[in-house]
């Protein structure tokens, strides 16, 4: 497991050294010794569990069962149940990884919160150190609830949760949490072929959210946290598209709805110029521009990640490509740009190719 986190080096001078007491002690030798807070206790661990068991069938292992792990200079050193190791564990003076965790959590899963703490500690020559694991959600968790105005617009739909490189299918009749390394988990949506991206959020580690998905004709949502000081429960309603056919330049579309729509024609679409040089996994924010046949769009002014854009072809020649331009024109960051085009993928992501007019605010 990758666990995005900093790695604090923990050397507790409050252990006596005990050179002076044991000569198995001398020379290279040292030994570490591990004690839990209070907050492994069985009521601790059933309150943390008691936020998030609803429906949802639950069972942490005994602490003694949580999986101990150190790894040093020599590589691993024990790899077991916390309740099996020796007390104190000799091992060589130096630098050690140790981790203990409640599960074996290599992928994502359903109904999986991984609990421990990890840490990196030094030892010295003869000295005995211990280490007093503490008790907090080392991955996160995303809950997605699907509205009926969402699964009529994508009624034969596979969705997923996609971070890291892994996948986890989220079908519509699931009521569970989905688990992950802390990171940008995106979901994705499979309609007839067409992986269409609904939306990516960054968790932290112990950040637990919900998201309720909707597609409707009207542009609305809204977004509330709420913390504990042990985990971060956060829920959102999500509105998927606009509402706006791109008719006229009044009713233009959004990015937003660009996915939901692809294949659409002489359509008005808008959004902030927010950078060029697009390609399949990036966009350039800043000048300065090389590329005259493209730019990116967003609905966000401030966007700063390739799947908030949509990019966005320029005519071989001519004088829309002359006028729009980055190369030429890199001063149209931050406008808002109206474009009348057919909505394609273009690089792998939905966007706007054919341009016939344009308005720049």
């Amino acid at each position: 497991m990758n666990i995005r986190m900093l790695k604090g080096i923990v050397l507790l001078c409050a252990t006596a050294v005990l050179s002076a007491c044991k000569d198995e002690m001398k020379g290279e030798e040292a030994y570490l010794s591990f004690t839990l807070s209070s907050d492994y206790s069985d009521v601790y661990m059933r309150q943390r569990l008691s936020r998030i068991l609803k429906s949802e069938d639950l069972i942490l292992p005994d602490t003694n069962d949580f999986i101990l792990t150190v790894n040093g200079p020599g590589g691993e050193i024990y790899n077991g149940p916390y309740g099996e190791r020796p007390d104190p564990i000799k091992v060589q003076s130096g630098s050690y990884d140790v981790s203990l965790n409640s599960i074996e959590f290599e992928r994502p899963g359903f109904s999986t919160p991984l609990f421990g703490d990890y840490r990196t500690v030094v030892t010295g020559n003869g000295q005995t150190v211990s280490v007093a694991f503490n008790c907090t959600q080392l991955n996160c968790g995303m809950k997605l609830i699907f509205t009926d105005s969402f699964k009529k617009r994508f009624p034969t739909s596979g969705i997923s949760i996609q971070s890291d490189g892994q996948s986890l299918n989220y079908p519509y009749t699931e009521t569970r949490t989905a688990y992950f390394d802390p990171g940008i988990l995106r979901v994705i949506c499979d309609d007839g072929g067409n992986s269409i991206p609904v939306l990516s959020r960054q968790l932290e580690a112990a950040d637990m959210l919900t998201i309720k998905l909707s597609a409707s004709a009207e542009a609305s949502g809204s977004f509330s946290v709420s913390i504990d000081t042990a985990r971060n429960w956060m829920s959102e309603d999500y509105t998927l598209g606009s509402g706006n056919d791109g008719s006229t330049m009044e009713k233009a579309m959004a990015v937003s709805d660009l996915a939901l729509n692809l294949g659409a024609q002489d359509v008005w679409v808008t959004g902030y110029i927010v950078g060029g040089d697009v390609t399949t996994s990036n966009v350039v924010f800043s000048p300065p521009f090389t590329k005259e046949s493209n730019l990116a769009i967003s609905d966000n002014r401030n966007a700063s990640a390739r799947e908030d854009c949509a990019a966005i072809e320029l005519p071989s020649s001519g004088e829309i490509r002359e006028a729009v331009n980055l190369v030429d024109h890199p001063q149209y960051i931050g406008r808002r740009l109206y474009i009348k085009g057919d909505i394609e993928n273009y690089f792998g992501h939905p966007g706007v190719k054919s341009i016939k007019e344009f308005l720049i605010e």
